[in-house]
């Protein structure tokens, strides 16, 4: 269910975007801010507690993916607006130039592509995925997707790379089949339910930084309690092809995770201590061929 965002949140939301932080006692949802935190937009610390922007972008697809059109800060004060001052329906046609504010839920689903043809059963009927270049097949949250219990689910952070994951192919080699969803920074209520109720294997496909595993860590895995397996992609030359790229700009941008460890994961916590020791960081993107 979507989130209804009040007039006084949008203020909150945009005094955050303006000033970089906001008190946390002005956001009124703790449903939405709770929402923000999961998605790795905002952080909180200090006395008394502010909530601090991390990421712009995922903080509007957030926004968006609850119904609204919000592309950029200036968007926000039609909602505010809306929320002090009800206008009539032609006001709000003129005032946007017949551009809806409210977006429906038409694109609550999974975007999808395999890199071979895979047999799904797809609202109770057997179909097939087929390669898909520079695009993904969207599934709407009202069908049904099953899957065949050796299909492993690939979850992965830009659809940019589900969209064109032909260019992954060599990071794949195994003679097993595969399904891409885009678990994005624009997440939606249905991405996460039904990773809820995958019961296979998974494997999260994110960037090599530490807020690629903070992502892993506290929003994929607590998803994944009925998974019989799940890991995060470390292909076996990541820290050659790390330590060659040598950069160190997103770290200086992520020292807000500096204290996670994987307690569980011996392979994932080597990459934590690597990252942390060279502060040197590299995007999934960089692995294409």
């Amino acid at each position: 269910m979507s989130i209804n965002i009040t007039a006084n949140n949008f203020k909150a939301i945009k005094i955050l975007l303006e000033e970089k932080y906001v008190l946390k006692s002005m956001f009124s949802s703790k449903k939405l801010l709770d929402e923000f935190i999961a998605c790795n937009c905002v952080y909180i610390s200090g006395k008394p507690q502010q909530v601090y922007l991390n990421d712009e972008s995922a903080l509007l697809g957030v926004i968006r993916a609850n119904g609204y059109k919000v592309e950029s800060i200036t968007d926000l004060d039609y909602f505010i607006k809306q929320g002090e001052e009800p206008i009539s329906r032609d006001e709000i046609a003129d005032y946007y130039s017949d551009t809806k504010r409210k977006e429906s839920k038409s694109f609550n689903g999974l975007m999808v592509n395999v890199i071979d043809k895979l047999e799904i059963i797809f609202n109770n009927k057997k179909q097939y995925i087929y390669p898909m270049e520079g695009m993904g097949l969207f599934l709407h949250y009202s069908s049904k997707l099953e899957i065949a219990d050796d299909v492993i689910i690939i979850g992965v952070e830009n659809p940019q790379v589900v969209w064109k994951i032909s260019n992954y192919k060599h990071l794949f080699t195994e003679n097993k089949k595969y399904l891409f969803i885009c678990i994005s920074e624009y997440k939606t209520n249905y991405q996460y339910q039904w990773l809820e109720s995958f019961e296979g294997e998974y494997i999260h496909f994110g960037d090599f930084d530490l807020a690629g595993a903070n992502i892993y860590l506290n929003t994929i895995i607590p998803k994944l309690k009925k998974a019989k397996k799940y890991s995060f992609l470390i292909p076996d030359n990541i820290y050659e092809i790390m330590k060659k790229r040598n950069y160190k700009k997103d770290y200086q941008n992520q020292l807000n995770y500096r204290n996670i460890e994987s307690k569980d994961d011996f392979l994932l916590q080597e990459l934590i201590s690597f990252i942390k020791k060279y502060k040197i960081t590299l995007e999934q993107e960089m692995l294409s061929k």
